[in-house]
């Protein structure tokens, strides 16, 4: 998610290095445009007028929930495990199937998304397991915030460790990738959590996870991003969530910095770009900003972003958003019980994008894909 579904990162992963230690945050994976009939038999075949499938990872319900984007009701729920430590992150998506680190129990569940089951569990010797990317169909690179690697496994290698390591910068969140290369952004915080510097990075060969280089961000605190359409990699700098994070545009083939976006709202923490080259950058504290990669504008900027209004006028927040094929928006908004608020997908339609449905979609809805199979 990522791949850009391969990082997928979610939100949740991201903004639980201001909190980690928290049991739950107030807060990859997002997911791009699907297209194409569905050769998947059953639930994954979706309905008849609409093949796509959502898959929400909920980080305090510790479950996967896919929906039938044609029949949202229609759901089918993975359990993660019972355990404390199981504080699920994001998702990444290649085939029919999903990985899924599972956080502080330091391992990745990668999931049978036809039968709806966990098929393996590969864990790290320690750590908190975050980001994720399938390298190829078999093949999963998966971030150790706490450890400051990467770590490469298959779905077939006998062993359930996570053997095969490499170091990167401090702090790892989210991995992508993209003609090759591993593209995995370090936040680049101390133990207490203080940025060491701007963010950074790491990119590997995907085979090897030898390093072939590094490029420092345009800003601190550097979360997510997102692998455009146009090959380029745009990572969100969420900064001290009081004061607008940025966004940095990477060229990975030439492993430096194209330009820095200034003000992508505050507390920026989940991108995914769609196959025409819209950017959604998703913060809790304002909804979802698009922003147009070719034209490098604003459609709906930090003054106007995409959100489900409050009683009083305000926004709610959003830990992730993707875009469907057929042109819907969808948003998770995470839920806050001290306002009565229950979690939802809010979905909005057209390049107006209003708000047209709420979809309940599990407990801490904290990253989405979507996808046809």
């Amino acid at each position: 998610m990522h791949t850009r579904s391969s990082r997928c990162s979610s939100l949740f992963s991201h903004s639980r290095l201001l909190v980690s230690g928290l049991a739950l945050a107030a807060a990859a994976c997002g997911g791009g445009d699907s297209t194409g009939p569905s050769s998947a038999p059953g639930f994954l075949a979706g309905t008849s007028d609409n093949h796509e499938i959502g898959i929400v990872v909920n980080s305090t319900g510790k479950a996967l929930t896919l929906f039938q984007l044609g029949s949202p009701t229609t759901q089918r729920q993975v359990a993660l495990g019972a355990s404390s430590t199981i504080t699920p992150t994001g998702t990444s998506v290649r085939g029919r199937r999903a990985a899924v680190p599972l956080g502080n129990a330091a391992s990745v569940a990668v999931v049978d998304l036809e039968n709806a089951s966990i098929q393996r569990i590969f864990t790290f010797a320690s750590g908190n397991a975050t980001g994720s990317a399938f390298a190829d169909d078999t093949t999963i690179v998966a971030a150790n915030t706490a450890l400051g690697i990467v770590g490469k496994f298959t779905v077939g290698q006998t062993a359930d460790a996570i053997t095969t390591t490499a170091p990167v910068a401090p702090q790892p969140t989210s991995v992508s990738v993209s003609a090759g290369r591993v593209l995995v952004v370090s936040s680049n915080l101390d133990s207490n959590f203080m940025p060491i510097g701007n963010g950074v990075v790491t990119i590997l060969d995907a085979k090897t996870l030898q390093p072939i280089s590094s490029v420092t961000t345009g800003g601190t605190n550097a979360t997510d991003g997102a692998v455009g359409p146009d090959g380029l990699f745009y990572v969100l700098n969420t900064g001290d969530y009081t004061s607008p994070g940025s966004m940095t545009i990477v060229d990975p083939s030439a492993a430096k910095v194209v330009t820095t976006i200034a003000d992508v709202g505050v507390g920026p923490g989940a991108i995914s770009i769609n196959a025409n080259g819209l950017a959604y950058i998703s913060g809790f504290s304002f909804g979802t900003l698009v922003w147009d990669t070719k034209t490098r504008t604003f459609q709906r900027g930090p003054a106007n972003p995409v959100c489900a209004k409050l009683a009083g006028g305000g926004c709610r927040g959003a830990f992730a958003a993707a875009r469907s094929a057929g042109g819907d928006l969808y948003q998770l908004f995470f839920g806050s019980a001290s306002q009565n608020l229950a979690p939802y997908a809010f979905v909005y339609k057209g390049s107006a994008y209003t708000l047209s449905d709420s979809v309940s979609v599990g407990s801490g809805p904290a990253a989405i894909a979507i996808r046809t199979f």
